[in-house]
């Protein structure tokens, strides 16, 4: 159920149909919706492991944890993280597509 950012570029511009739009701009806008999409999920996560947690995860990357061992954490913290992480990803989109449509009205 991992999620690549790219895998979720495709995903974003199949989904809010950005195939008519100019790479350059579609990749622009791409980048842009990836860097938001990874501080909303950042956020959600930090809420959802509470202070104690926080303070793990912060002790982790001080002594320069793997990727793996950081993912374990949030599992460890979240059960169902990955399930987590898709959920925010679908309001993310929700969100996005209720703000496109209202610029289109």
């Amino acid at each position: 159920m991992d999620l690549s950012l790219e895998q979720l570029k495709t995903e974003f511009a199949e989904k809010f149909q950005l195939d008519g739009v100019p790479a350059e701009k579609r990749d622009a806008l791409m980048d842009k919706l990836g860097e938001v999409l990874l501080k909303h999920i950042f956020v959600e996560t930090m809420e959802k492991i509470g202070p104690e947690g926080v303070a793990e995860y912060e002790k982790l990357l001080e002594r320069g944890a793997s990727e793996e061992e950081i993912g374990n954490f949030f599992e460890s913290r979240i059960p169902g993280y990955q399930v987590f992480v898709r959920e925010v990803i679908e309001r993310f989109q929700e969100d996005m597509r209720t703000k496109i449509t209202e610029l289109s009205a």
